[in-house]
């Protein structure tokens, strides 16, 4: 299959975070991706609570808190393990634990030590294994207002 140019960018770590920022979906919700580094070890996921973006109670809506979470983790983990490699979100949760209001943050990381092991454990699981994640969500202050977590399937291609 030929590779568009979308495609290429999308996983171009300098583009990326343009690119996901502009996805209507984030774009509505007010999720921005100003980060990514280049070898996709770190990233940041921004989310500035608007009118439009709240509850009836004037906090983040749970929905984009929820989206928020989901961004990041597999795009980067993909991007480490390589072209051999597919990553999709198998389940999630999120737990809030407090509203969210101005502007909120959660920094992604991925760690090469932590893909080397899930290399392995595919390798050793007949080419596909479980990643597990925690996203947290602080606002401007450092509190917690909410922690997703997530189990990524991680399969080789065949």
């Amino acid at each position: 299959m030929a590779k568009t140019v979308f495609h290429r960018w999308i996983h171009d770590p300098a583009v990326f975070p343009h690119l996901v920022s502009l996805y209507p979906p984030l774009l509505g919700s007010g999720i921005r991706v100003p980060r990514v580094s280049r070898d996709w070890t770190e990233g940041t996921v921004t989310m500035r609570v608007r009118p439009w973006t709240a509850n009836a109670h004037g906090a983040a809506f749970g929905g984009s808190l929820f989206s928020a979470t989901d961004i990041l983790y597999g795009m980067m983990l993909a991007a480490q393990l390589g072209k051999g490699f597919e990553v999709w979100t198998k389940t999630a949760s999120i737990d809030f634990v407090n509203p969210g209001r101005g502007k909120l943050t959660l920094r992604v990381q991925v760690t090469p030590e932590e893909v080397a092991s899930i290399r392995e454990r595919a390798a050793r699981e007949g080419g596909r294994t479980d990643a597990q994640h925690v996203a947290v969500i602080v606002d401007e202050s450092g509190e917690t207002v909410a922690t997703a977590h997530h189990t990524m399937r991680v399969r080789m291609r065949r």
